[in-house]
């Protein structure tokens, strides 16, 4: 390092030291918590040999029944044997387990018993549920990353003992938070009986979340917080609340201006998780450059985008999170979303960087990222939206990246939860079904005549317009706005006259519906001739000319099947 690259890091080590002073340390988080309760009702699952070693292991306040579900080894040892006599009481069944679900206190498992499938708590424990499952087969039965509390895996390296006392740490009362919820009403999973995004379904390394006759719904007894789900969730539907992202979003800003005012520069933004991170940054943060800040969160699938653009708006050069600690699939889905953020960065071409890497070590020999000074993002988000953090971060970096105020659209990959709709306008009739499916109300319709407008920057991309439309016209186009102004901004995608009834002049239609109905109804009997009039006209008005009609005065009741906004039904 030459003397000016030294006189600058130690000057950054104390601005570090005064921020990370003034922040302190995280709060105690206060949130709702989910209970759990266990007797020490477990079913034991496995080789007969191993079920009595464990049965004989664990204490007396155990009820135990073995289920054999995985034949002994073929050689047969001589502990194998001794473990024939061990536990003669205990009922070891010879069932076929049709399935296993629930948690810690609440199990069913069901086997096929007298021809049916059958509970097997009444029938073993007199009572609804059992409270652990204790799993020794070689291939576990719950294959979820996370499988549920009081599910206990052990393969047949796991001493019969150690069982023993992983199963008697699970017997008792036991709280823990509840780390998500959902609010339906932004939720962009479903509408109309259609399925739209799926991302938190996808996300959760805990089968944790399930779509439930279309509503989103996370069963807290088995989420272990991982906060994926919050992370993809595109309109912030899902909450994580073990701390709320507001808390979190206050912590950082308080970081980065707190460093800054202490004179400190370029600041490069660390994140890990309180598990795996906190022990290393309070013995090791020393080793790394004054510019490092470390921002601790619960857990590391918690930071999204909407952080990390945030982040880079108010100063930071760059964001580094450590995921080594993480499973397999929250690793996964923050590299998705890494893969919707960078093209956003490269666009603006301010060297602004954010980075994966697995473990702390990785940061000694860090090359940092070249990221040209900009101007820091002030002031308090207070409440904002995901969307809008996200929105207020990149408009930030875009009017002062020294780009073009124009139309500058970035491409994104398709799993992508920003960008537009395009629409093949002369197939279009405004039927608005797209508008009545959109739940961030990006599509709108005229409310003095026939229209469909569009907002780019609450498009989410969940594809619910384009599975609505009965006319095939829609279709999604995955990109990144940079102009704010461009991307809030209302466009027409059609607009047209509305058509007037020719008895009573009253608009009932739009110009496309009546084309596309006389399209559809060329040839039927009851718009033959004169009569194909009446598709000019509205329903009331439509009635009457029935009525009146001689030939087709007995179909006057017919007249609510062939409303404008239903031609399928008249054809019928």
């Amino acid at each position: 390092m030459t003397s000016t690259a030294s006189d600058l890091d130690a000057h950054n080590r104390l601005a570090r030291q005064q921020a990370l002073a003034a922040l302190g340390t995280a709060a105690v988080f206060e949130s709702a918590t989910v209970s759990f309760t266990s007797r020490g009702r477990a079913v034991i699952l496995g080789p007969e040999h191993r079920i009595r070693q464990v049965a004989a292991a664990l204490d007396s306040g155990f009820s135990t029944c073995g289920i054999l579900t995985q034949a002994m080894p073929e050689h047969i040892t001589p502990e194998i044997e001794a473990a024939a006599e061990l536990v003669p009481e205990l009922s070891v069944l010879q069932v076929p387990v049709r399935s296993l679900s629930g948690y810690l206190g609440h199990f069913d498992v069901r086997v096929h018993h007298d021809g049916k499938d059958t509970a097997l708590a009444p029938l073993v424990f007199k009572q609804p549920h059992c409270d652990l499952v204790i799993d020794l087969n070689d291939e576990p039965r719950i294959t979820a990353e996370l499988p549920p509390a009081g599910y206990l895996h052990a393969g047949s390296h796991e001493s019969a003992e150690r069982v023993a006392e992983r199963a008697a740490e699970l017997v008792g009362e036991f709280d823990k938070p509840r780390y998500a919820r959902v609010n339906a009403a932004v939720c962009a999973h479903s509408a109309n009986g259609k399925t739209g995004c799926t991302r938190c379904l996808d996300a959760c390394p805990a089968d944790a979340i399930r779509s439930v006759a279309g509503r989103i719904e996370i069963d807290s007894h088995l989420c272990h917080g991982a906060g994926g789900c919050a992370t993809s969730c595109p309109t912030g539907a899902i909450h994580y609340d073990y701390p709320e992202g507001a808390v979190v979003q206050s912590r950082l800003e308080r970081l980065l201006s707190g460093f800054l005012a202490a004179g400190g520069h370029a600041p490069r933004l660390l994140l890990h998780d309180a598990a795996a991170g906190e022990a290393w940054v309070d013995g090791q943060l020393d080793q790394l450059e004054g510019c490092w800040l470390p921002l601790q969160l619960e857990e590391i699938g918690a930071a999204g985008p909407d952080l990390w653009l945030q982040a880079l708006a108010r100063g930071a050069a760059e964001v580094v999170l450590v995921v080594g600690a993480a499973t397999e699939t929250t690793r996964r889905d923050l590299e998705r979303e890494l893969s919707v953020a960078r093209p956003i960065l490269e666009a603006l071409g301010t060297g602004h960087a954010i980075s994966l890497v697995a473990g702390h070590e990785q940061l000694a020999d860090w090359r940092p990222a070249a990221a040209r000074p900009l101007p820091a993002l002030s002031g308090r988000t207070g409440g904002k939206s995901k969307r809008e953090l996200i929105s207020d971060a990149t408009a930030h970096l875009y009017r002062n990246s020294g780009l073009p105020v124009a139309d500058l659209q970035v491409a994104m990959p398709a799993h992508a939860p920003f960008g537009a709709v395009d629409i093949r306008v002369a197939d279009c009739t405004l039927c608005n079904a797209c508008v009545s499916a959109c739940p961030t109300r990006a599509l709108g319709s005229g409310k003095d005549r026939p229209l469909l407008s569009f907002v780019e920057e609450r498009c989410v991309q969940c594809g619910l317009c384009v599975q609505s439309c009965p006319e095939k016209v829609l279709s999604l186009a995955p990109r990144y706005q940079l102009d704010p102004a461009l991307r809030s901004r209302p466009v027409t995608l059609k607009e047209e006259a509305p058509f007037e009834c020719i008895r009573c002049g009253k608009p009932f239609a739009t110009q496309s519906m009546i084309r596309n109905m006389q399209a559809r109804l060329a040839g039927h009997h009851m718009f033959a001739g004169t009569a194909a009039e009446r598709l000019k006209m509205c329903a009331d008005c439509r009635i009457v000319d029935m009525a009146t009609s001689d030939q087709d005065a007995g179909l006057v009741g017919l007249g609510e099947a062939i409303r404008p906004g239903s031609p399928e039904r008249s054809s019928h």
